[in-house]
């Protein structure tokens, strides 16, 4: 069978010495995993279409209980161009596309997902570089909602007590309040507070928080950073990313 389906390209490793796999997540079809025969070659532009971050159009040969599927042809829908030249922007898109690879299953198509990722990566590339972190938060809280970690800030994780200052449990990933607390990384009542505002704003009303103070704005980062390695297991491109941010 052949299939057709547009797709963002998560991430892609070379094969041999000429070819390229490469894993997808397709609007379709989920997250596909292809291979690119002979991309590698000089004249042979196909491997510049299949770099990350591509939104593309793909066809490809599709065999069912196949792992890696056989690439036919692909062109190019959309470039974010801004975000490839911008060493912040492409550092947290890159985190999103290594949340995407690893927390999605082969063959299961979720187009609320493609939506949320096309969405983020358009507004993280048409932004000033400095906002592209309140992008980045926005899509942490909805992709973690949709896969069923839906932070929990309102109440102490262990004791159920309402929280004002929250104080981040490593091991879990939770907030505790001071009385349960295990760690010394505070988060603050404003910040929580401002996570709020994350979960009820549209995406495209993000703007309306790009004044928040820079403590806050780390607060909320370190937060989603512990919670994203939490929930998300093997994102060997981004962890040591993570780890150094989660310090800082």
């Amino acid at each position: 069978m052949i299939y057709s389906t547009d797709a963002i390209v998560l991430n892609n490793k070379k094969f041999s010495d000429s070819s390229l796999i490469c894993n997808l997540y397709s609007k379709d079809y989920g997250k596909v995993s292809i291979i690119a025969k002979g991309v590698r070659k000089i004249k042979n532009l196909n491997g510049a279409i299949l770099q990350p971050l591509n939104h593309i159009n793909v066809i490809y040969y599709y065999k069912p209980k196949r792992n890696i599927q056989t690439y036919k042809e692909a062109s190019i829908i959309h470039k974010y161009d801004n975000i490839i030249i911008d060493y912040n922007k492409l550092i947290l898109s890159s985190v999103i596309l290594d949340m995407i690879n690893y927390s999605s299953i082969e063959d299961n198509p979720c187009d609320i997902i493609f939506r949320l990722t096309n969405k983020t990566l358009t507004k993280i590339d048409s932004s000033k570089s400095n906002n592209t972190i309140y992008y980045f938060i926005f899509f942490n809280i909805q992709l973690l909602i949709f896969l069923g970690y839906k932070p929990l800030i309102e109440n102490c994780y262990r004791c159920n007590k309402k929280l004002e200052n929250g104080f981040l449990n490593d091991a879990s990933g939770q907030l505790e309040c001071s009385r349960c607390c295990s760690s010394k990384i505070k988060i603050n009542s404003l910040s929580i507070k401002l996570i709020h505002k994350f979960f009820n704003t549209h995406i495209d009303k993000i703007d309306a928080l790009f004044k928040l103070n820079q403590e806050s704005l780390n607060d909320i980062k370190k937060y989603f950073f512990h919670y994203i390695l939490h929930h998300i297991q093997n994102m060997r491109k981004s962890k040591a990313y993570i780890n150094y941010h989660k310090r800082t």
